[in-house]
C-alpha cells in the first residue's frame, strides 16, 4: 500500500532486464559472490558474470525450491571452507523454469535470513498474478532492504514493450537513478503511455481471461504427464505459478553417454513432430549434469496449441524410450 511504500521508491525500468542491470551494478562490485538457484533464469548468471561477479549456485530442494534451509546450508559451507561471504541473492517466485513458488512463511524466513546475514535479496516477482490456487507473497512484506523487480511482460502481456519497475530501499535510490540516467535515460515513453490502460476494468477482465487459459493448459499438461508411466510425479515440478512445467526425465529416460539427453530429445521432438520444448541446459547449474536431464514446457500459447503439442509428444515418447533403451544396452 502507498502509505507503506512511497512512490519515490518505485523506479520505472526498461523491462525487468534493465532492472537486473541497474540492481546488480548498484549493489555489487567485481568479485562479489551472488547466490542463484541451481535451477533458474539463465540471464541472472549471464549478466552477473559479465559484470565480474562470482556465482554461488545453491541446489534447490526436492520441491524444486530454494528456501532459507538451502541458503543457510550454503552460508555454513562457505564459512567452514573459508570462502568469501555471500553479498547477494536473486530469486524468482514463482520460478522460471520450475513454476515453484515460495509460501509466505518460506519467503519470510528467507528475507529474515538475508537481513541477518547482510545479504542483499533481489526478489524477482515478474510472475506475480499468474498463480493457481496459492497466493503469492512479496518480499516487501518482510524486508526493508530487499529489492523487488517486476515487469509488464507477463501478467500484463506487454512483452516486447520493454517496460518494468523496481521497488528499492531508500539508500539505493540515488545510485540507481544516476545509473539509469547514464544507461537508459528512461523507459520508452510510448510504452509508459500504453501501460496506463493496464488497470482499466476491461483490461483486467481480458487479462484474467488469459489466466483462465493458462490454467486450462496447465491442467491439461499435468494430466497428460500422469499418463506417462516412465515419468514419476516427483519428477514434475509443482507448477504453482507462471506458465511453465519443468520435468526431470530421470536416469532411466536418458543415455547421456550416448548423447541421448534432454537436449537431443528436444531437438528430435522439434524435427520429427514440430514441437518446441526447452532443454534444461539453459536453466541448470552448468557445473552439474541435470541440464541434460531436464526440460521445460511453456504453455503461454493457446490451449489448442498445447493439446496438439502434447498429443505429438505422446506419439514421440515411445520411440524415444525405445531409442534410450537400445543405447543403454550398447554402452
Amino acid at each position: 500500500p502507498e502509505e507503506r511504500i512511497g512512490l519515490d521508491r518505485v523506479v520505472i525500468t526498461t523491462g525487468s532486464s534493465g532492472g537486473f542491470l541497474l540492481a546488480f551494478t548498484a549493489c555489487f562490485d567485481t568479485g562479489d559472490v551472488v547466490a542463484v538457484a541451481s535451477s533458474g533464469y539463465p540471464c541472472y548468471r549471464n549478466i552477473l558474470q559479465a559484470l565480474g561477479c562470482d556465482l554461488a549456485n545453491v541446489p534447490i530442494n526436492d520441491d524444486f525450491k530454494l528456501t532459507a534451509a538451502e541458503l543457510r546450508k550454503e552460508i555454513q559451507e562457505r564459512e567452514n571452507a573459508g570462502n568469501a561471504r555471500l553479498k547477494g541473492l536473486i530469486l524468482s517466485s514463482p520460478s522460471n523454469p520450475t513454476g515453484a513458488m515460495l509460501s509466505a512463511e518460506e519467503l519470510k524466513d528467507l528475507c529474515e535470513l538475508c537481513d541477518k546475514e547482510g545479504i542483499r535479496f533481489l526478489s524477482d516477482e515478474i510472475y506475480h498474478g499468474i498463480t493457481y490456487g496459492k497466493k503469492e507473497a512479496t518480499a516487501l512484506e518482510y524486508s526493508s532492504t530487499a529489492i523487488v523487480i517486476n515487469s509488464f511482460s507477463k501478467y500484463y502481456s506487454m512483452s516486447g514493450w520493454r517496460l518494468g519497475w523496481m521497488v528499492v530501499p531508500s539508500d539505493l535510490l540515488d545510485p540507481i537513478n544516476v545509473l539509469q540516467q547514464n544507461m537508459f535515460i528512461n523507459a520508452p515513453t510510448i510504452s509508459q503511455t500504453a501501460a496506463m490502460k493496464c488497470w482499466e476494468p476491461d483490461t483486467i477482465q481480458e487479462l484474467e481471461g488469459h489466466i483462465a487459459k493458462y490454467r486450462a493448459s496447465r491442467e491439461f499438461i499435468l494430466k497428460e504427464l500422469e499418463n506417462i508411466k516412465e515419468i514419476p510425479a516427483k519428477n514434475v515440478a509443482p507448477a504453482d505459478g507462471g506458465f511453465y512445467v519443468y520435468i526431470d526425465l530421470g536416469e532411466d529416460n536418458v543415455a547421456t553417454e550416448a548423447g541421448l539427453g534432454s537436449t537431443e530429445m528436444c531437438r528430435s521432438l522439434l524435427e520429427e513432430e514440430g514441437v518446441a520444448f526447452t532443454p534444461g541446459t539453459d536453466f541448470e547449474d552448468p557445473s552439474g549434469n541435470l541440464g541434460d536431464r531436464r526440460f521445460r514446457i511453456s504453455y503461454a500459447g493457446g490451449t489448442n496449441t498445447i493439446q496438439n503439442a502434447m498429443g505429438r509428444f505422446h506419439q514421440f515418447w515411445s520411440g524415444w524410450v525405445k531409442r534410450v533403451h537400445e543405447a543403454k544396452q550398447k554402452i
